[in-house]
């Protein structure tokens, strides 16, 4: 039988199977064991090619592999580790893609070792011809430490050290032959372990706290995860941190341990004398072997490194062929050694990963030393370095039998980490005979350990984050409980700090609410530092303009803003006023038109459900059938609530004939008062001079606008069908025809039952279209285009304008009032100067009178809810001031800056009894001058005007 025969790489099947076991590395994330020693039994020659075909399948996979051939010029272990650290770190060891190992622990151990050799061989010997610019740098530091400056010895000695010490922590990832690769080298090695985790975490993070809180926090919590993953990449370029890696050094039991840290182990190492090299090179040929060992369970750590993950290969040491004096015996010796003295937090064997195979002829004499007595053979002295030691099983005395369980338990531990058998043979000389099945192909890398997957998984979760955080930012404003409404709205509820304005001012001019909404932030965190009880309003209204409204200066929130302010002005003087309870205000946008009038009564709701402060709901102030729906809402939860400018006849019917709801109660007059007196005024001269024989009235046709037709149709019956002709518009456009048709005959008087939104376009036509001297009569809707609009209005020749405010500063005049003055008046000017200036823009002006019908309301509210603080000694509660606003007791009333208020019951809807009905007009000068006066404004002195018959001090 020849020996190619035997030697056949189809012969070899078997011990080839057997080495791809013992090579793959379990997939399961599990204890795993040493492996065992693979002898290869034969003759040199035989040993060298079977090495050749295990190197040959290593790199043909990009394994890890390490050969040291016989006649390696390695004389010691560290020349050893210094071969497999350079050939397992070589791009022939690990697949395209995936990173080297590296070898920090065992780099710095050679570095000592180097600086101790040359500082043993004497430190003014110069390096040898041909050295690396590593070796020279290492006499020079030699040179340094050994000799530092006079006087400054111990200080310099560590100073130094621990200089090069850092900078080599620093580059703790690159080889130190491969000379220096710099930090961004570094930065990038460390990227992919951190970058895509930390980013995916961040950007979780930020998503969550979008849909959770507010987006501000979201971009905060992502500047902040950011910044940290990004220190962190920073922060392991520092030489301090590399250095935090040599900690390992002194938990070792090798060349002794130092208190004063790895720079105190480093000098320790560098000053062993001479007189103790020996041991001392043994003890460091040990460190040097267990710094390997651990190297490789770091880069085979599974954690959270993918790379760790994605090695399906164990790393092979290959020995091609050992005698007796050959460096591998003692290299194989020394790791066994090692691998006894390491143990892990439960006591075990510290497994790592190596697998090591060995050529030797099993007729080679074991060679010199106690280890190989006299005529023992090499393979039985390596097999006794590898066998695993147990008790032979001698009987113990009585007292001593106590440790027998816990010896046992401990033996049996340690071989189900190191296995039965440490060592396996195999005899390559002998011919196996018969065909063998081929060599199994070992297991593939995990998908799920592709290099290109962390980046890919971090680009699907950053993009996700950044899309629920771009869907959070279009669905909410800014807190989570301010929505973005699919026209752009900003509507919820806040204390004031969100300014619903700057939401869509842009580039538009000044945002006219943000100045009041402050206002109101400040007056609520003063109540929440004060620690004193509070009642809390909530006011509903459309605070933001039509989105479809595209120039700032016509979007007429001056009525909002005016509710606002008069808001404001309640709060602070309530809040000045009152020992010991004090008064919040919310506001709640319903969008413009009160398009989510249900939706945020539903939130007002909840919210009086967590907050049982909240005592009552004000505004209401637009007339359709969505704020319809959301007293609905609020009735359900027994709030009390105030209408401020809401005229609807209608207003707080609930459904199924069940009448008006008993929470809801009205400032403002109904349609049918309003429309009497209109009627009355036109018909007897007192609008435009003369008496109207005939009126065209014009009305909104939207479905949803109860308030325009209500006005129309109630106004032409009190004014008599027949000198009256109702005209309809569906849109502006539609308006503009209208009126260019009524204006070819033109009335007595125009009567305007549409909305303020529409009226600009309305007065446009009407003075470019009809002749002059034209009469337009109009309700308080319109208040809030007069503050905007009033000097423009009073300089238009061609019409004179009346309309019917809820509340008039010149009505508190003495022709009217006596003497009798009113707070809010007195107050107002002040107040409008301290928000916004003292010459506010004329086009951004707050409506007076809608703050005036605002402040009564809230004072109603903070004067009824001190009462039953008072009475109860408790908090006030929703209950408690609706049963004190049902039922005042008699001759209860309060004096509002809009007139007196008493209510009715609530079969009349809770309406203000006898609540003053005013005319009002814009004179040439852009002032406005109150000329009529009916229903009770003071109690006492005020002037009777020209009145409907019956209509003063009676409810209609």
């Amino acid at each position: 039988m020849t020996g190619d025969r035997v030697l056949s790489e189809d012969r070899l099947r078997g011990v080839l199977d057997l080495f791809e076991r013992l090579r793959e590395r379990p997939p399961r994330r599990r204890r795993q064991r040493l492996r065992p020693l693979l002898m290869l039994l034969g003759p040199a020659d035989h040993t060298s090619h079977v090495a050749g075909l295990f190197q040959k399948r290593c790199e043909a996979e990009r394994a890890p592999v390490s050969h040291i051939a016989a006649d390696t010029l390695a004389t010691d272990v560290s020349g050893v580790l210094r071969e497999a650290k350079r050939e397992l770190s070589q791009p022939s060891s690990h697949p395209r893609g995936e990173p080297s190992p590296r070898f920090p622990l065992l780099e710095m151990a050679l570095w000592l070792r180097d600086l101790r050799e040359i500082r043993l061989a004497g430190d003014g010997r110069p390096p040898p011809q041909g050295a690396s610019p590593a070796e020279r740098e290492n006499h020079q530091l030699v040179r340094r430490v050994t000799h530092p400056p006079v006087g400054d010895n111990e200080n310099a000695r560590r100073r130094e050290l621990n200089r090069v010490i850092r900078r080599r922590g620093r580059d703790v990832l690159r080889d130190l032959e491969d000379g220096p690769r710099g930090r961004a080298a570094t930065f990038l090695a460390f990227l992919e372990q951190i970058a895509p985790i930390g980013v995916a975490v961040v950007a979780l993070v930020s998503a969550g706290t979008a849909a959770a809180v507010d987006l501000v926090w979201a971009v905060f919590a992502a500047v902040i995860g950011l910044a940290f993953v990004t220190v962190q990449i920073l922060a392991r370029t520092r030489g301090w941190y590399g250095v935090r890696r040599f900690g390992w050094f002194l938990r070792q039991p090798y060349l002794g341990r130092d208190s004063t840290g790895f720079l105190g182990f480093a000098l320790g190492v560098f000053d062993a004398r001479p007189v103790e090299a020996d041991d001392h090179r043994e003890q460091l040929d040990l460190l040097l072997i267990a710094a390997f060992l651990e190297d490789l369970r770091r880069n085979y750590h599974r954690d959270v490194r993918r790379a760790a993950w994605a090695r399906v290969r164990h790393p092979v040491l290959i020995f091609e062929h050992v005698t007796a004096g050959h460096v591998g015996v003692r290299f194989l010796e020394l790791l066994e050694r090692v691998r006894r003295d390491n143990q892990d937090e439960s006591g075990l064997p510290d497994v790592d990963p190596l697998v090591v195979t060995v050529g030797v002829d099993p007729a080679a004499p074991a060679g010199d030393g106690p280890s190989a007595p006299p005529g023992a053979r090499l393979v039985d002295r390596l097999a006794r370095e590898f066998r695993v030691d147990l008790s032979q099983g001698a009987a113990e005395n009585a007292v001593a039998a106590r440790g027998l369980w816990d010896r046992y338990r401990r033996e049996q531990a340690r071989v189900s980490a190191l296995g039965a058998r440490r060592e396996l043979r195999v005899d390559i000389t002998r011919d196996p005979g018969g065909d063998l099945p081929p060599v199994r192909a070992g297991r593939g890398r995990p998908w799920l350990a592709h290099p290109a997957l962390p980046w890919i998984a971090m680009i699907v979760v950053a993009a996700s984050s950044v899309t629920a955080v771009s869907v959070a930012s279009l669905r909410y404003c800014s807190a989570f409980q301010i929505r973005r409404t699919g026209s752009g709205e900003c509507v919820g509820i806040t204390d004031g700090s969100f300014r619903f304005d700057e939401a869509g001012a842009g580039e538009h001019g000044p945002n006219r609410l943000s100045p009041v909404l402050a206002r109101l932030k400040d007056q609520n965190d003063a109540v929440a530092r004060s620690g004193k009880p509070h009642a809390t309003i909530v006011y509903i209204g459309p605070v933001t303009a039509d989105p479809a409204i595209k120039n700032r200066q016509l979007d007429l929130l001056a009525g909002a803003q005016g509710e606002l302010l008069g808001l404001a002005m309640a709060q602070a003087e309530f809040n000045g006023g009152s020992q010991n309870l004090r008064l919040r205000v919310l506001v709640a946008n319903a969008g413009a038109k009160f398009q989510h009038g249900h939706e945020i009564a539903e939130r007002i709701r909840r919210l009086a459900l967590k907050d049982r402060s909240i005592v009552a709901v004000v505004g209401f102030e637009q007339s359709r059938l969505e704020t319809q729906d959301a007293i609905k809402v609020l009735s359900k939860s027994a709030l009390p609530m105030v209408g401020t400018a809401n005229s609807y006849n209608g207003t707080g019917l609930l459904d199924r004939g069940a009448g008006y709801s008993p929470y809801y109660f009205r400032l403002a007059p109904p349609n049918s008062r309003l429309a009497q007196h209109a009627a009355y005024w036109a018909r007897e001269g007192r609008v435009g001079g003369r008496p109207g024989r005939t009126v065209d009235v014009i009305y909104s046709a939207d479905s949803h606008d109860l308030y325009s037709a209500d006005l129309a149709e109630s106004f032409a019956r009190e004014f008599g069908r027949g000198d009256v002709l109702v005209r309809k518009y569906d849109s502006p456009g539609d308006l503009d025809r209208t009126v260019h048709e009524l204006c070819q005959k033109p009335p007595d008087l125009f009567y305007y039952a549409g909305r303020s939104d529409e009226f600009r376009s309305f007065a446009y036509v009407l003075q470019h279209t009809c002749p002059s001297g034209q009469v337009i009569l109009a309700d308080d809707e319109i208040a809030k285009y007069v503050a905007d609009n009033a000097p423009e209005i009073g300089h238009v020749a061609t019409f004179r304008l009346y309309y019917m405010p809820l509340a008039a500063r010149e009505a508190w005049t003495p022709p009217w009032v006596g003497s009798a003055r009113n707070v809010f008046f007195n107050s107002y000017p002040g107040a409008v100067e301290s928000m916004f200036g003292k010459s506010p823009s004329r086009d951004h002006r707050p409506s007076e009178v809608r703050a005036a019908v605002s402040y009564d309301a809230a004072s109603m509210i903070a004067y009824v809810a001190n009462q039953v603080f008072t009475e109860q000694a408790a908090a006030p509660t929703a209950g408690g001031v609706f049963a004190a606003l049902d039922d005042p007791g008699k001759g209860a009333l309060w004096k509002g800056a809009s007139g007196v208020l008493r209510f009715t019951g609530r079969a009349q809807g809770h309406q203000v009894i006898d609540k003053p009905v005013l005319l009002a007009t814009v004179g040439a000068d852009g002032r406005v001058h109150v000329e009529e006066v009916c229903g009770t404004l003071v109690q006492t002195g005020q002037a009777r005007g020209h009145c409907p018959p019956g209509a003063w001090g009676r409810l209609k």
